[in-house]
């Protein structure tokens, strides 16, 4: 059905006659740019509820909401991608070193609170280092400070090992229909195209037949 715009109204004040969302009256409205400006005569479709697609429910627990925060803070600050840097000091404003260097593996030790030289009795036999290996090696026991997932999930972590190469992990920070839609990461691939290696990306890296997630468990 549509509504006709009749003097008075405001976009707001038709969503409330509805009872429904404005931002649902817009995304079925593109033509509406600016919701203050809608003039009389106006016809405004009224979606049915058959419209309106079931509520994509994103669950996150503080946990993970803190995670997710604290990795952004680390989005665009001129942080360059050297492998084996950063991620010392977990209590730092910022998981690079002194020289605004870090790697994947630091980046996401930072996240987490840890760091990457640890005393964690898993990572003994990774040489007390946690690094992408060690991390696919904890996600796929039983022990260590990760849960495998079998699907992604916001404030987890996504890593495939080095297999023959160099592995990559970050931090999902948006999941879709069960699908990763966003994931934060510190890549040399980030500090080529942003000239800062700290970024939230697509997960296309990450598309791999060996990657997994992890849900830290401390």
């Amino acid at each position: 059905m549509y509504h006709k715009v009749k003097s008075g109204d405001t976009l707001s004040k038709i969503a409330r006659q509805y009872g429904l969302p404005m931002e649902l009256l817009l995304s079925f409205n593109s033509s509406i740019t600016n919701p203050s400006k809608i003039f009389v005569g106006q016809l405004i479709y009224i979606p049915n509820v058959e419209d309106v697609p079931e509520p994509e429910i994103e669950v996150v627990n503080t946990k993970q909401s803190e995670l997710i925060a604290r990795a952004k803070t680390a989005i665009n600050k001129g942080i360059r991608y050297k492998l084996g840097a950063g991620g010392m000091n977990p209590n730092a404003a910022l998981p690079s070193n002194a020289n605004k260097q870090c790697d994947c593996s630091g980046f996401v030790c930072w996240i987490l609170g840890l760091s990457r030289k640890s005393n964690i009795p898993f990572y003994g036999r990774h040489g007390g280092w946690i690094y992408t290996d060690s991390m696919v090696a904890d996600i796929n026991s039983s022990a260590g400070i990760f849960e495998r997932i079998n699907t992604p999930e916001p404030g987890c972590i996504v890593v495939f090992g080095a297999g023959g190469a160099i592995g990559h992990v970050g931090l999902v920070s948006k999941v879709s229909n069960g699908q990763m839609d966003k994931v934060i990461h510190c890549s040399s691939g980030n500090d080529r195209h942003f000239n800062d290696s700290i970024q939230e990306t697509g997960p296309q890296i990450f598309n791999r037949p060996d990657t997994v997630w992890g849900r830290f468990v401390g």
